[in-house]
């Protein structure tokens, strides 16, 4: 592998390691609003359980860094958005190698 595919190959690891759990959290606020919207509570629900346990590493991060004004339900909102704020992070350092290679961001995005 040359040095630009091992920084694009790491690069698109990170991306989908920053994936996983913001669509876990997005999905989590949905199961949420669809089980409310059925007059069930959300923590009895398995799939939005499981969703908050893939989230939840990120949500106590946030609770972390977050000062203690920031309500507790709010967190997930948080994680999501930092997370999306370092997906477009991502996204952006992989079309600078693409165009630092000669590449453009469309040909380099598209992958193999």
């Amino acid at each position: 592998m040359t040095d630009f595919e091992t920084s694009l190959f790491v690069l698109r690891l990170v991306q989908l390691l920053i994936a996983i759990p913001a669509l876990a959290i997005a999905g989590q606020g949905i199961v949420n609003v669809l089980t409310r919207m059925f007059g069930q509570d959300p923590k009895s629900n398995f799939f939005y359980r499981t969703l908050e346990l893939i989230g939840s590493p990120l949500t106590w991060l946030c609770r972390w860094i977050t000062p203690r004004s920031v309500a507790d339900r709010h967190l997930p909102l948080v994680a999501l958005l930092l997370l999306l704020v370092g997906y477009g992070w991502v996204t952006l350092e992989i079309g600078g190698v693409c165009t630092r290679q000669g590449l453009t961001a469309r040909q380099c995005l598209q992958g193999p």
